[in-house]
């Protein structure tokens, strides 16, 4: 059974060489698109882990891959190969000449602090936190960070770049 959030094969020609780069141990599960396909499932729909159809195998298998993959850095690169084929489709630089960045502010409550209606936090400060984004000028996402409300702006998107 297919879901709408599986891969297309173009989509998953595109992404098989990051995800499955050519080394002496070979890949660790036979079919790394059910894998990839699993983790998009619980992306797109926010089930959790247990939840998973048992289409896509066990659920320890494939959140264990997911963390190994985050872990290893394995998401980042796999964003900056897509994002260069898109730019190089486009006629563009792979490599962007401007970059946007864009914090927002989610404001929230801590343990036993101020609730989230209540103005400010300790000392004033703002509790809650931030998103810091990296876009270029085709909007095209390069980073992404999540920081504490109290960052300053500049120094997030120092931590960013």
């Amino acid at each position: 059974m297919s879901y709408p959030s599986d891969m297309t094969d173009d989509q998953w020609q595109r992404l098989e060489p990051v995800l499955n780069p050519r080394d002496k141990r070979g890949p660790k599960f036979t079919d790394l698109r059910t894998v990839v396909n699993a983790m998009l499932y619980i992306a797109h729909t926010g089930c959790q882990w247990r939840f998973l159809p048992s289409e896509y195998g066990k659920w320890t298998k494939v959140g264990s891959q997911f963390y190994r993959w985050r872990n290893k850095g394995v998401w980042a690169k796999a964003l900056a190969a897509l994002h260069e084929q898109v730019r190089e489709a486009a006629g563009r630089d792979p490599t962007p000449s401007m970059v946007i960045i864009d914090p927002s502010l989610v404001r929230g409550a801590s343990n036993g602090g101020k609730t989230f209606h209540d103005k400010g936090g300790p000392r004033g400060g703002t509790n809650g936190a931030k998103s810091v984004v990296a876009v270029d000028i085709t909007t095209l996402p390069i980073a992404a960070e999540v920081v504490p409300a109290s960052v300053h702006d500049g120094v997030a998107a120092l931590g960013l770049m």
